[in-house]
This record gives structure tokens, sequence and C-alpha cells, in this order.
């Protein structure tokens, strides 16, 4: 399968399927000098990180600035050549790390040294977080949401000596961050950092304060945590005393004119997410949970001759669930759309979890209710949630049959184990949009 190469947001770093390039073009005037040189110069950087991408192209800054200015046919070739050749950057990455590792190995004299005496010799933020990384050992989707973020903390900070950035840096990119729209929804998505901060944005389209504060929270693990509690190589943090005020803005539950209404509507869409949308409002599971599911995730009781589905995996142990299937889902054909087998029911949203956040957007008149709730498609679960407690199933029950800790009762809490499949069917049965 061939890759297009997508630019990223620095000017001459490049993805193409999972590994990203350093591309340049070389002046005009260089062309006419040398018409023996390639117009473009393409490297593989061979590697997927993008902080090691930039900081291997950073060290090239210096030669390209030389060429826009250079006459020199001879000049022209050397430099040409040390520009193609990335050869030493291996070298300056292993003499980093050891930097790093040395940093740590001396830390009395680190933590007694003048910030102003070492600054310009420590670490930069990209080879900080390499080690920061492996130091954590995410799991590969928490790695890259969290390469996400931080790649745009490094693109408003700079890939900068991590003793030099302080608090003030610090507060200046998370302002600058709040600035930012959602980048994966039109017509953001795909478009560098480097065209969005010339964008006019319009305050709708604005990240919320709580993915502001992700921002906040990486920073602190890296700076705070890693920094100074672990590798002791500084002796305050930049992040001490920052903060980042989160706004309540609470998802809405939806009425049941509109869950009628959104479901009526969605029969227009591809029939896999009206499926999606149905086990939502009738199961009160998470997105990724539904977009996780297989055909064999579905059995029948024994006890009870009804048929579930079971949660395997989740964001704690009470995600891990058996969730009775509503009988709308059964009297629909559900049991029979899903058909046998291991494969996923919905391989596309899987893939991609924004195809059923875009698709449910479109269904609705209007984003937020009367209260300043904002509508999404999380407000499936929410309106699950509270239809079943409203209609007087127990806390214990509830938090059983949409993956929440149970809680409120203390130590009880602690000797309380699964309930069984008939104890929770009223939970699930109760709940009607009709």
């Amino acid at each position: 399968m061939v890759h297009k190469l997508v630019q990223s947001d620095h000017p001459f770093v490049f993805l193409r399927g999972r590994t990203f390039y350093f591309r340049y073009a070389l002046p005009l005037h260089i062309r006419k000098l040398c018409p023996r040189l390639p117009a473009e110069l393409k490297r593989s950087l061979r590697t997927d990180s993008f902080s090691d991408a930039i900081a291997m192209v950073n060290a090239k800054l210096p030669f390209i600035k030389i060429l826009k200015v250079c006459t020199d046919e001879k000049k022209i070739g050397e430099i040409y050549g040390l520009l193609s050749d990335f050869s030493h950057q291996l070298a300056d990455w292993v003499k980093s790390k050891f930097d790093v590792l040395k940093s740590t190995d001396h830390s009395r004299d680190v933590r007694t040294t003048k910030d102003s005496d070492i600054g310009t010799a420590a670490p930069k933020l990209s080879v900080i977080w390499q080690d920061f990384v492996r130091w954590k050992q995410w799991n590969p989707r928490r790695t890259d949401q969290n390469q996400r973020t931080f790649d745009t903390l490094l693109f408003f900070l700079g890939d900068v000596s991590v003793k030099s950035i302080s608090k003030g840096d610090l507060k200046r990119a998370l302002t600058s961050i709040a600035a930012l729209p959602l980048r994966n929804k039109s017509p953001y998505r795909g478009v560098s950092l480097k065209r969005i901060v010339q964008m006019d944005i319009p305050e709708e389209d604005l990240l919320s304060s709580k993915s502001v504060k992700e921002h906040l929270k990486l920073a602190q693990s890296i700076f705070n945590s890693y920094l100074v509690r672990e590798l002791d190589a500084l002796e305050r943090s930049p992040t001490d005393g920052l903060r980042w005020e989160v706004e309540d803005s609470r998802y809405a539950s939806l009425t049941n004119a509109q869950v009628r209404n959104v479901l009526l509507r969605a029969q227009s869409k591809p029939k896999w997410f009206w499926w999606f949308l149905m086990i939502a409002v009738y199961s009160g599971a998470r997105r990724s949970e539904i977009a996780s599911l297989r055909s064999c995730d579905f059995s029948l009781c024994d006890d009870t001759g009804r048929s579930y589905f079971v949660i395997r995996s989740g964001k704690t142990k009470a995600a891990r669930r058996m969730i009775p299937v509503h009988n709308k889902l059964v009297s629909a054909g559900l049991l029979s759309w899903i058909g046998r087998g291991d494969g996923l029911i919905f391989p596309i949203a899987a893939q991609n979890l924004n195809r059923v956040t875009d698709n449910f957007g479109s269904l609705l008149d209007q984003q937020e209710n009367d209260l300043g709730e904002r509508i999404v498609f999380h407000s499936t679960r929410h309106t699950f949630i509270t239809k079943a407690r409203s209609k007087g199933a127990s806390t214990p029950l509830v938090q059983q049959v949409v993956g929440h800790e149970k809680s409120g009762a203390g130590i009880t809490d602690r000797y309380t184990h699964s309930f069984q499949m008939r104890d929770i069917l009223s939970v699930v049965d109760d709940v009607s949009y009709d």
C-alpha cells in the first residue's frame, strides 16, 4: 500500500504511514546554480516519534539558513551533503541520553549548582520526553494520546533545554493552547498547528478547559514527577503553583423525545451506526466499549434465558461486566444482525471513533440543552443512567450495569461481588423512551 506524505506541525517534517521524513525543496537560485542537484531533498528519519524527528531536523536548520543566501557552487555541494546526511544525529542522540544519565548520577551536584550555570548543557525537552515515555510504560493507546498532547506543548514551548523552561513559559503555552480548536473536526482536521494559530477560531470550536488542563497535567508529570522526584535533576518544577481552572460543563441527559428523534434520524445513516446508537441508548455502554464488541461477546444466560453481552476491558476493573440485551434490541433483530464468529461487530468505529461522534453530531438540532449542558454522544450514557435511577433502580445495581466502581456503602463495598444476571435485568428493562 502506498502512503502519501502528510505534513506535520514542522515545515520540514512529514509523515508517511507511521514513519517521519525530512523533506526540503531547494531554493530556486540553488536549482539554477546547481541543476545537477535534485530539486527536492527527502530522507527517511526512521522513527515514528514526532519529537525525535523534530530533534533531528532542527539540527539541520543552520544549513538550510546558509543555503538560502549561498551563491558558491562548491559550498552549495558541501552544504547539500551535510544536509542530506543524518548519521551524526544518532551520535547526538546517544550523547543526550548520556547527559540525562550523568545528571542522575550526579544529582547532588546538580542541586547545588545554579540553573544559570548549567541551563545550556541540560537535555532538550524532546530528549527528556523519550526517556519519560519509557519510564511511564503506557499502553499503546495512552501513548498515542499523550504523544499528541506533548507535541502541542513542544510546539509552543520549543525544543529547548528543560532547565530554561519557566513557569511563565508554561502559562503562556497553556494560554495559547486554550485558543486552539478541536482538531478532530472539520475544518481543522489534518491542518498543521502552524496554520491553525493564524486562523480565527470561533468560540464554539475552542478546546474545553478540561482538555487544556490535560496539557498541564502532562507537564506536571514530566517536570515534577520525573525530573524533580525521579531523576532529582531539577530543584523545583516550573509547574509549581501553576493552575488551570476547569469550567463545569456537564454532558446533557436527553429527553425521551430527543432519543426517539435521534434514533429516527439515524435510520438515514449507515446501518452499523444505527445499531451502534441503539446499543448505546439501551445499555449505557461507553463509545469505546461498544466499538470493541465482537459477535462472540454475546451469550445466553442459562438461569434467566436472556441474552447478554460482555464488556471485556475498560478503564477500571468495574468496566469488565455483563450487560443484559434490552428487549427493544432483541425485537429489532440485533442478535440476527451481529451474526456469529469472533470478528468485530463495528470495525469502522473501532478504527476511528470519531466516525461515531461525527454521525451523532449531524443528528442534532442543538449542541446544548436549556441548562447549558453539552449534547454529545456520551450523553446517551448520561441518559441511560438518569433514566434507570428515575425508575427506582438501586445505585449498586446501576453501577454494575454501567461499569462504575461500587461506592457509598463503606467497608461493605469490599465484600460486595458482582450481582447475578437476574438481579440486574430490571435496571435495563425499566429503561424506556416511549
